[in-house]
């Protein structure tokens, strides 16, 4: 099993996300609206601490959690109808065994979003459907000054084209990347993870306050 990076800041991650969901543009009730209204299973990959699940159940749904870290899921077993702890990169579903799946500022945090898109197309049944909320490549990363903090401009340096990991950038802002670092996904890598997954693209959104939207949102399923 890979280190989870978030074992040991469970209690503060909570805190900070509910934090977070105090903005006016709180991303939590954005996912929720994204999902939409369903009944049933409910899976949502990289759960953190269950912090999403009453908005998604909600909409009427029984939400799974399953993350890497074990710190996380102590806290989300109050929130979530159950929890699994598991690598989002090894998926322990069956093929095609999965109706609706989600996941929330995840392709920052792993190490291949390329891999981990491939085994959600693997575990989605036949027109089951997919949902991701983000933060938007284009307007967050270590190339650009945090929209958290910019208000009339943002500045941009070298570095959106490269797919790397980056442990710290004062381009982040205070918050949880401080802590743990991001992956930088570029625009082109993240929508090609989608179609590598073969999943149809239903809906597309950018979402946030400030002077760019630092939310992207994709809505698609399986064929």
């Amino acid at each position: 099993m890979p280190t989870a990076r978030y074992d040991g800041l469970a209690e503060w991650y909570d805190q900070e996300q509910l934090r977070v969901e105090q903005r006016d543009d709180a991303p939590i009730e954005e996912f929720a609206r994204l999902v939409g209204r369903g009944r049933g299973p409910f899976v949502e990959i990289g759960c953190g601490t269950g912090i999403t699940s009453r908005a998604i159940e909600s909409q009427g749904w029984t939400v799974f959690g399953l993350d890497l870290s074990a710190d996380q899921l102590d806290i989300a077993r109050a929130r979530c109808h159950a929890v699994i702890r598991a690598d989002a990169h090894r998926l322990p579903f069956r093929t095609a065994s999965i109706e609706a799946l989600g996941m929330a500022f995840v392709h920052t945090d792993v190490e291949d979003f390329h891999t981990v898109m491939r085994e959600v197309g693997r575990v989605l049944a036949p027109n089951a459907m997919f949902t991701y909320l983000g933060v938007h490549p284009c307007f967050v990363g270590h190339h650009i000054s945090s929209p958290a903090k910019a208000v009339k401009e943002l500045v941009v340096v070298p570095g959106y084209r490269d797919a790397v990991r980056v442990d710290w950038s004062e381009n982040f802002g205070p918050g949880i990347r401080s802590r743990v670092g991001a992956q930088h996904v570029p625009l082109s890598d993240f929508l090609t993870a989608f179609i590598d997954a073969s999943l149809v693209l239903d809906r597309v959104i950018e979402r946030g306050d400030g002077i760019v939207p630092w939310m992207l949102g994709v809505q698609a399923h399986k064929p």
